[in-house]
């Protein structure tokens, strides 16, 4: 008996390896691409850039058409992937980090859960940096001088969420002011004197200002790399990581609310499958992203839409921030909102 069973168990093996090899392809099929925002914003920029470019990375050169769902921030588009999109490989959704916010996945009526997605690719946030006038830099940890004046523009960006911590565990010495109509406005009050500090990430806006020797940068949130590591932006390895500063100063309990609310700000945009869509369908479309992000004129546009630091991210590395963010607990959400009321700024 055994040699037969032998044989049996190696044709299984062999059937399934050659399922598994079966290619994939899309020729004569029309994909879809669900917007879960209004036409014309960034996310709708963003994924028709990409839908377009990786259709035509992948095999059989398929027709691709775009949906706009808007409403609830993005919430009525993703509920209907999830519980009416068939996981058949020919429709995707595209959303922003709004949507895979730990705030967000706690409003009501949120019936979709985004750890269960089959990510394909999306980009970085690239780390915000803190920048501070050299003549203010002395008081910004002197609780005795006049206090940093932050300006922000509505007290809810990655920027404020550092200075709070930063006033918290490193001492710095900071007042905020929040009303700005928006970034070029709070930018050219920093440069004037109208503030001593304020933050960004885009390098088209930070680098001049850095390099015009008037302001320094103090601190950064930094990107994550390959590996899944937080590390120093390219061209500003001398800003120390915020998350370094932070570490040694902070308990178990705000260790772990920090990594988590930190996670909410790695991701700008992404590009999903529905859950339980079969893994070859999964593969394709991943490979297909993999090679829109090396096509020149894929990135030309991106770097026009998106800035010249734009950093795309896996599918992999994507599932594994969004599974950090929906495992971010209420008492991580409350450890930070209690932060907020007690500096009197908004709690989201």
């Amino acid at each position: 008996m055994r040699t037969p069973l032998c044989a049996v168990a190696v044709v299984a093996m062999l059937a399934t390896g050659t399922a598994h090899a079966q290619p994939v392809s899309f020729q004569g099929k029309t994909l879809s691409l669900i917007i879960n925002s209004k036409a014309g914003g960034g996310t709708d920029a963003a994924a028709r850039m990409a839908g377009q470019a990786m259709a035509k990375h992948l095999p059989g050169n398929p027709q691709i058409v775009f949906r706009n769902i808007a409403g609830g921030g993005g919430l009525q588009a993703n509920n209907y992937f999830t519980n009416q999109v068939k996981p058949d490989g020919l429709t995707i959704i595209a959303g922003s980090r709004t949507q895979i916010s730990p705030t967000k996945l706690r409003s009501t009526g949120v019936k979709y859960d985004p750890s269960k997605y089959e990510f394909i690719g999306g980009d970085a946030n690239l780390g915000t940096v803190m920048m501070v006038r050299n003549e203010a830099l002395p008081r910004l940890t002197d609780p005795k001088a006049p206090p940093i004046v932050y300006g922000d523009i509505d007290g809810t960006r990655s920027g404020l969420l550092v200075s709070m911590w930063a006033r918290e565990y490193l001492g710095w010495n900071l007042r905020w002011v929040i009303g700005y109509s928006g970034t070029p406005a709070m930018l050219m009050a920093l440069q004037s004197g109208e503030i001593d500090m304020t933050a960004n990430q885009n390098a088209f806006r930070i680098m001049p200002i850095l390099k015009s020797g008037k302001v320094k940068g103090v601190a950064q949130l930094g990107v994550r790399n390959d590996t899944g590591v937080i590390e120093s932006r390219d061209g500003l390895e001398d800003v120390p990581l915020l998350s370094d500063l932070l570490k040694p100063k902070l308990d178990d309990k705000a260790r772990d609310a920090f990594e988590r609310i930190q996670a909410d700000f790695l991701v700008n945009k992404w590009f999903a499958l529905p859950p339980k869509t079969p893994a070859p369908m999964v593969r394709a479309w991943r490979a297909a992203y993999a090679e829109a992000i090396k096509d020149p004129e894929y990135l030309r546009i991106a770097e026009a839409e998106l800035g010249d630091d734009f950093q795309p991210i896996s599918g992999e590395r994507l599932a594994e921030i969004v599974n950090q963010l929906v495992a971010t607990t209420d008492e991580d959400l409350a450890f930070v909102a209690d932060l907020r009321r007690k500096y009197d700024l908004p709690v989201q």
